[in-house]
């Protein structure tokens, strides 16, 4: 029983001694997701115990660890005797700083910029006095997504149906899609009745298109670190509309062709004319009995000649002139024969 309590005694006694000096106040280890080019506070606040009376200061290390990194501990920051000092071959002195001037007075927290994904890594943070206290933050360094394209498949026609796609070209996996129709361009809204998931991560299917699927829709691509969306303007054009156009179109097609029709009819009907010209010319050569010097020298068809008579002339050796008509009425040729000398 003496023994025991000579125990007990000498246990209370080493108590003060077991107690640690340092204590930092935070939950255990943390896990940071953070986006490329961001800034981040990695907090070490810390309290001395009563019982460290030590004369010795306070001093604190931040010990970057990655698994590529072998060889000594890579410290990047310390303080000492009211003194900060930057390590050399980790990329960060130009990026880090204490958050207070002077981290002495209960806080050792440091503040990273512009963040790379090189950065990733385990950060120790380590306040000495006559014992060491460790915490530690696990930092995952990503991109967010880069900014989608967006855009339809099909006709924007009463009644069909179309695909909304939606793609990011960059960005830390995974991506999640995610659409939305606006409530008049602000916020996100539900999505209408017909909308269904796509085959693709950001596609959405919509069926029979109505008027209430019109309107702006946006999808958000997002990961552990950030987000990216994109818009789209959704307007339905009436099938009738549709239709109405498809008849315009025929009835200029047609038109058309007939105007190239006619064209052709009427070149062949000069064409005609000619040859039948000159064969009225031939005949009154032949009704000279071979009198004439030359042949005749006119022949022509004029529009504005009465009862579709075409005159020409027959021209003599001593120039004299007499007119013979070809007659064209109700289909029956009618020839006049150039009078003899």
């Amino acid at each position: 029983m003496a023994g025991h309590g000579a125990g007990l005694l000498l246990l209370l006694g080493l108590m003060p001694a077991l107690l640690l000096a340092v204590r930092i106040n935070s939950k255990g280890r943390e896990v940071l997701y953070l986006a490329k080019g961001d800034s981040v506070k990695l907090g070490c606040p810390y309290v001395l115990e009563p019982e460290d009376n030590g004369p010795q200061g306070v001093g604190i290390e931040w010990i970057q660890i990655t698994p590529e990194r072998t060889g000594p501990e890579n410290v990047f920051l310390s303080y000492h005797d009211h003194h900060v000092n930057y390590g050399s071959g980790s990329g960060l002195q130009d990026r880090v700083a204490f958050v207070q001037n002077d981290p002495g007075q209960h806080d050792a927290s440091i503040r990273l910029a512009d963040l790379q994904v090189s950065d990733t890594g385990t950060y120790q943070c380590r306040v000495k006095k006559n014992t060491v206290a460790v915490h530690e933050v696990i930092v995952t360094v990503q991109e967010k997504p880069a900014t989608p394209q967006c855009w339809t498949e099909g006709e924007l026609i009463e009644g069909s149906s179309i695909l909304l796609r939606c793609y990011s070209r960059g960005g830390a996996s995974p991506l999640a899609y995610q659409w939305a129709k606006l409530a008049d361009g602000y916020g996100g809204g539900r999505l209408p009745h017909g909308t269904i998931q796509g085959r693709a991560p950001g596609d959405l299917l919509i069926r029979s298109l109505s008027e209430v699927h019109a309107g702006v829709y946006q999808c958000r691509v997002t990961n552990r670190v950030g987000y990216a969306v994109c818009q789209i303007n959704l307007g339905l054009s009436p099938r009738g509309g549709r239709q109405a156009g498809i008849i315009v179109g025929s009835i200029l097609g047609s038109l058309l062709l007939l105007s190239l029709l006619g064209l052709l009819i009427w070149a062949l009907i000069c064409r005609y004319r000619r040859k039948e010209c000159q064969r009225t010319c031939s005949d009154c050569r032949s009704s000279t009995g071979g009198t004439m010097t030359r042949a005749c020298n006119v022949c022509a068809h004029h529009s504005y000649s009465p009862h579709g008579i075409s005159y020409m002339q027959c021209q003599h050796g001593d120039g004299d002139e007499r007119a013979a008509a070809l007659m064209c009425n109700d289909g029956i040729r009618h020839q006049v024969a150039c009078p003899a000398l």
